[in-house]
């Protein structure tokens, strides 16, 4: 594939220095960000590559590819956009940069075995809170972490909770939550 080596020639280091963060929505009081790097250049005719090759959330053809990356024993939701990438969540900046060098390494690694790999078009999209919350039990019993089961259902739509940590689901119930997310 044309240019599939453009991302190798990306200088890291230079990239460590463009980290910004945003605040994020988070029940813990402090250090809660979503890193935010440009990249400099267009990623979006590589999104098909890379959906068959990672844990696909959300993805519209050419344009954004949302996944879940698992680093060390935490979970990052990863957004690769244009020639945006963005991540979370991180306490700080310094926890981004030692992230975004793993996150960097990890995507070269992908992008090098494109030629191996037919692009993946399709769109995928997460159901919503409504759709997920009909298979929960609606009892609010706060045993999931989050105050209400709406609520747990948004952060099992946005990738941000599995429907395992219910523990009031059935096998059934679990079975089919299990194939709405797939």
């Amino acid at each position: 594939m044309k240019e599939k080596n453009f991302f190798l020639s990306l200088n890291k280091e230079a990239l460590l220095d463009k980290i910004t963060l945003e605040p994020a929505y988070c029940h813990i009081q402090k250090g809660c960000y979503i890193a935010k790097v440009s990249l400099g250049r267009d990623l979006s005719p590589f999104l098909g590559y890379l959906k068959p090759q990672v844990k696909a959330l959300y993805y519209e053809p050419e344009n954004i590819l949302i996944y879940k990356w698992k680093r060390n024993e935490k979970f990052f939701k990863i957004s690769l956009q244009r020639d945006t990438l963005k991540f979370g969540l991180v306490s700080d900046k310094e926890e981004a940069k030692v992230v975004f060098s793993d996150i960097f390494d990890h995507l070269t690694v992908l992008l090098t075995k494109i030629d191996e790999i037919e692009s993946d078009l399709n769109p995928l999209k997460r159901p919503n809170a409504l759709e997920i919350y009909k298979h929960l039990p609606k009892t609010n019993c706060k045993a999931c972490g989050e105050m209400t089961c709406l609520a747990f259902a948004a952060k099992i739509s946005m990738a941000e909770a599995e429907p395992e940590d219910c523990p009031h689901l059935d096998e059934k119930s679990l079975e089919s939550l299990r194939s709405l997310l797939e």
